[in-house]
Protein backbone atom coordinates (compact mmCIF):
# COMPACT_ATOMS: atom_id res chain seq x y z
CA UNK A 1 0.00 0.00 0.00
CA UNK A 2 1.38 3.34 -1.00
CA UNK A 3 2.37 5.86 1.48
CA UNK A 4 -0.53 8.21 2.29
CA UNK A 5 1.00 11.77 1.46
CA UNK A 6 -1.03 12.89 5.02
CA UNK A 7 1.20 10.61 6.75
CA UNK A 8 4.46 12.32 5.83
CA UNK A 9 2.76 15.68 6.60
CA UNK A 10 2.21 14.28 10.09
CA UNK A 11 5.45 13.34 10.47
CA UNK A 12 6.96 16.39 9.72
CA UNK A 13 5.23 18.20 12.06
CA UNK A 14 6.16 15.78 14.66
CA UNK A 15 9.22 14.83 13.75
CA UNK A 16 10.27 18.93 14.29
CA UNK A 17 7.67 19.64 17.08
CA UNK A 18 9.38 16.17 19.15
CA UNK A 19 12.97 17.48 18.41
CA UNK A 20 11.67 20.97 20.24
CA UNK A 21 13.10 23.22 17.47
CA UNK A 22 9.65 24.05 16.39
CA UNK A 23 7.29 24.67 19.31
CA UNK A 24 4.26 26.36 17.39
CA UNK A 25 4.07 23.32 15.07
CA UNK A 26 2.85 21.19 18.39
CA UNK A 27 -0.03 23.70 18.55
CA UNK A 28 -0.95 23.62 14.63
CA UNK A 29 -1.04 20.40 13.97
CA UNK A 30 -4.42 18.84 13.27
CA UNK A 31 -3.33 15.74 15.97
CA UNK A 32 -2.02 16.57 19.28
CA UNK A 33 1.19 15.84 19.87
CA UNK A 34 3.40 16.08 23.08
CA UNK A 35 6.70 18.40 22.95
CA UNK A 36 9.43 16.12 24.28
CA UNK A 37 13.73 17.40 23.92
CA UNK A 38 15.15 13.62 23.72
CA UNK A 39 18.62 13.29 23.66
CA UNK A 40 19.38 11.66 20.46
CA UNK A 41 18.01 10.58 16.75
CA UNK A 42 16.97 7.10 18.22
CA UNK A 43 14.96 8.84 21.18
CA UNK A 44 13.27 10.64 18.53
CA UNK A 45 12.55 7.74 15.90
CA UNK A 46 11.20 5.49 19.27
CA UNK A 47 9.04 8.40 19.91
CA UNK A 48 7.64 8.71 16.85
CA UNK A 49 7.35 5.12 16.47
CA UNK A 50 4.82 5.83 19.73
CA UNK A 51 2.67 9.08 18.86
CA UNK A 52 1.77 7.14 15.48
CA UNK A 53 -0.87 5.70 17.07
CA UNK A 54 -2.48 9.13 17.74
CA UNK A 55 -3.07 8.75 13.96
CA UNK A 56 -6.61 7.54 12.26
CA UNK A 57 -6.40 3.78 12.62
CA UNK A 58 -6.67 4.06 8.98
CA UNK A 59 -2.94 5.83 8.48
CA UNK A 60 -1.51 4.47 12.00
CA UNK A 61 0.09 1.00 10.61
CA UNK A 62 1.53 2.97 7.65
CA UNK A 63 2.93 5.53 9.96
CA UNK A 64 5.05 2.97 12.25
CA UNK A 65 5.81 1.48 8.70
CA UNK A 66 7.31 4.37 7.78
CA UNK A 67 9.12 5.27 10.87
CA UNK A 68 10.65 2.11 10.98
CA UNK A 69 12.36 1.93 7.81
CA UNK A 70 12.67 5.25 7.27
CA UNK A 71 13.03 6.99 10.60
CA UNK A 72 16.74 7.79 10.67
CA UNK A 73 16.56 8.98 7.74
CA UNK A 74 13.74 11.50 8.04
CA UNK A 75 15.60 12.86 11.26
CA UNK A 76 18.72 13.97 8.90
CA UNK A 77 16.18 15.51 6.71
CA UNK A 78 14.70 17.53 9.68
CA UNK A 79 18.12 18.64 10.83
CA UNK A 80 18.63 19.88 7.52
CA UNK A 81 14.86 22.02 7.25
CA UNK A 82 13.47 19.78 4.85
CA UNK A 83 9.68 20.10 4.38
CA UNK A 84 7.08 17.64 3.44
CA UNK A 85 6.96 17.52 -0.28
CA UNK A 86 11.42 17.11 -0.10
CA UNK A 87 11.63 14.59 2.72
CA UNK A 88 8.65 12.69 0.40
CA UNK A 89 10.71 13.13 -3.33
CA UNK A 90 14.00 12.53 -1.30
CA UNK A 91 12.62 9.09 0.47
CA UNK A 92 11.22 7.96 -2.87
CA UNK A 93 7.79 7.57 -1.34
CA UNK A 94 6.33 10.36 -3.85
CA UNK A 95 6.23 11.04 -7.46
CA UNK A 96 7.47 14.50 -8.79
CA UNK A 97 6.10 14.48 -12.41
CA UNK A 98 7.22 18.03 -12.72
CA UNK A 99 10.82 16.98 -12.98
CA UNK A 100 10.51 14.40 -15.79
CA UNK A 101 12.14 16.17 -18.41
CA UNK A 102 16.27 17.05 -18.23
CA UNK A 103 17.61 18.95 -21.07
CA UNK A 104 21.46 19.24 -21.72
CA UNK A 105 23.86 21.33 -19.44
CA UNK A 106 24.96 24.62 -20.95
CA UNK A 107 28.39 24.41 -21.72
CA UNK A 108 29.02 28.46 -21.12
CA UNK A 109 28.05 28.27 -18.10
CA UNK A 110 30.36 24.42 -17.04
CA UNK A 111 33.26 26.27 -18.60
CA UNK A 112 32.04 30.01 -16.58
CA UNK A 113 32.31 27.71 -13.12
CA UNK A 114 28.29 28.51 -12.69
CA UNK A 115 27.49 25.30 -11.41
CA UNK A 116 30.17 24.82 -9.08
CA UNK A 117 28.10 26.21 -6.21
CA UNK A 118 25.38 23.49 -7.00
CA UNK A 119 27.81 20.88 -7.19
CA UNK A 120 29.21 21.20 -3.87
CA UNK A 121 25.68 21.84 -2.31
CA UNK A 122 24.43 18.44 -3.86
CA UNK A 123 27.59 17.10 -2.65
CA UNK A 124 27.18 18.16 0.83
CA UNK A 125 23.75 17.07 1.09
CA UNK A 126 24.89 13.61 -0.20
CA UNK A 127 27.21 13.52 2.35
CA UNK A 128 24.63 14.57 5.45
CA UNK A 129 22.25 11.66 3.93
CA UNK A 130 24.67 8.86 3.74
CA UNK A 131 26.29 7.02 6.47
CA UNK A 132 29.66 6.44 7.20
CA UNK A 133 30.89 3.36 4.94
CA UNK A 134 28.38 3.69 2.63
CA UNK A 135 28.06 1.38 -0.35
CA UNK A 136 27.64 1.70 -4.07
CA UNK A 137 24.27 0.96 -4.06
CA UNK A 138 23.40 3.34 -1.33
CA UNK A 139 25.58 6.69 -2.79
CA UNK A 140 23.89 5.99 -6.17
CA UNK A 141 20.21 6.42 -4.63
CA UNK A 142 21.66 9.25 -2.88
CA UNK A 143 22.87 10.72 -6.22
CA UNK A 144 19.46 10.05 -8.01
CA UNK A 145 17.58 11.79 -5.08
CA UNK A 146 19.48 14.68 -4.03
CA UNK A 147 17.93 17.20 -6.76
CA UNK A 148 15.03 16.83 -4.59
CA UNK A 149 16.97 18.49 -1.86
CA UNK A 150 18.46 21.67 -2.98
CA UNK A 151 16.22 24.84 -3.03
CA UNK A 152 13.70 24.95 -5.95
CA UNK A 153 15.72 27.74 -7.69
CA UNK A 154 18.54 25.85 -8.71
CA UNK A 155 16.84 22.38 -8.64
CA UNK A 156 16.78 22.43 -12.78
CA UNK A 157 20.39 22.79 -12.82
CA UNK A 158 20.99 20.02 -10.28
CA UNK A 159 18.90 18.20 -12.34
CA UNK A 160 20.88 18.65 -15.64
CA UNK A 161 24.33 18.26 -13.39
CA UNK A 162 23.11 14.86 -12.08
CA UNK A 163 21.74 13.84 -15.48
CA UNK A 164 25.13 14.29 -16.95
CA UNK A 165 27.73 13.57 -14.39
CA UNK A 166 26.40 10.52 -12.49
CA UNK A 167 28.34 7.91 -13.06
CA UNK A 168 31.39 9.93 -12.78
CA UNK A 169 30.21 11.86 -9.14
CA UNK A 170 29.11 7.95 -8.01
CA UNK A 171 32.83 6.43 -8.40
CA UNK A 172 34.20 10.11 -6.78
CA UNK A 173 32.13 9.75 -3.89
CA UNK A 174 33.22 6.38 -3.21
CA UNK A 175 36.51 7.93 -2.96
CA UNK A 176 35.29 10.67 -0.64
CA UNK A 177 32.45 13.09 0.37
CA UNK A 178 34.32 16.15 -0.29
CA UNK A 179 32.64 18.93 -2.03
CA UNK A 180 35.78 20.91 -3.36
CA UNK A 181 37.09 17.36 -4.08
CA UNK A 182 34.52 16.07 -6.30
CA UNK A 183 33.57 19.09 -7.79
CA UNK A 184 36.94 19.48 -8.76
CA UNK A 185 37.26 16.26 -10.70
CA UNK A 186 34.15 16.81 -12.39
CA UNK A 187 35.25 19.77 -13.69
CA UNK A 188 32.75 22.11 -12.29
CA UNK A 189 34.96 24.17 -10.42
CA UNK A 190 37.73 24.92 -12.15
CA UNK A 191 39.13 27.60 -9.88
CA UNK A 192 39.66 24.59 -7.41
CA UNK A 193 42.19 23.03 -9.40
CA UNK A 194 45.31 25.13 -9.52
CA UNK A 195 44.93 25.35 -5.76
CA UNK A 196 44.64 21.56 -5.27
CA UNK A 197 46.96 20.38 -7.57
CA UNK A 198 49.45 23.10 -5.97
CA UNK A 199 49.89 21.35 -2.93
CA UNK A 200 51.17 18.30 -4.25
CA UNK A 201 50.16 15.27 -2.42
CA UNK A 202 46.96 17.02 -1.41
CA UNK A 203 45.64 16.62 -5.11
CA UNK A 204 46.06 12.32 -4.74
CA UNK A 205 42.88 12.71 -2.59
CA UNK A 206 41.95 10.52 0.87
CA UNK A 207 44.53 8.22 0.25
CA UNK A 208 47.08 10.57 1.35
CA UNK A 209 44.96 12.95 3.42
CA UNK A 210 44.18 10.37 6.00
CA UNK A 211 47.71 8.19 5.70
CA UNK A 212 47.90 9.93 9.49
CA UNK A 213 47.51 13.20 10.99
CA UNK A 214 49.98 15.45 10.22
CA UNK A 215 48.81 14.48 6.48
CA UNK A 216 45.10 15.54 7.45
CA UNK A 217 46.22 18.61 8.64
CA UNK A 218 48.82 19.06 5.90
CA UNK A 219 45.66 18.66 3.26
CA UNK A 220 42.57 20.47 5.65
CA UNK A 221 40.82 17.12 5.67
CA UNK A 222 41.19 16.15 9.29
CA UNK A 223 37.15 16.93 9.68
CA UNK A 224 36.60 14.60 6.72
CA UNK A 225 39.51 11.70 7.63
CA UNK A 226 37.19 11.52 11.40
CA UNK A 227 34.03 11.15 10.05
CA UNK A 228 34.50 9.16 7.15
CA UNK A 229 38.03 6.99 7.48
CA UNK A 230 38.88 6.48 11.45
Amino acid sequence: MPIHREIILFVWHLGRCVWGRRFKSCLTNPYPLPFLPPSSQQDVVRVLEKVCSVLPPSLSAQCKDLIESYGQAIIKLLLQEADPKTICTVLGLCKDASRAFTPVLDQSQVEAGGLCDICKMAVRYIDGILEQNATQAQIEDAVRKVCSFVPETVRGECDQLIEQYEPMLVQLLLQMLDPDFVCMKVGLCPEAVQSLLGMDQCSWGPAFWCKNMDSAKLCNAVAHCRRHVW
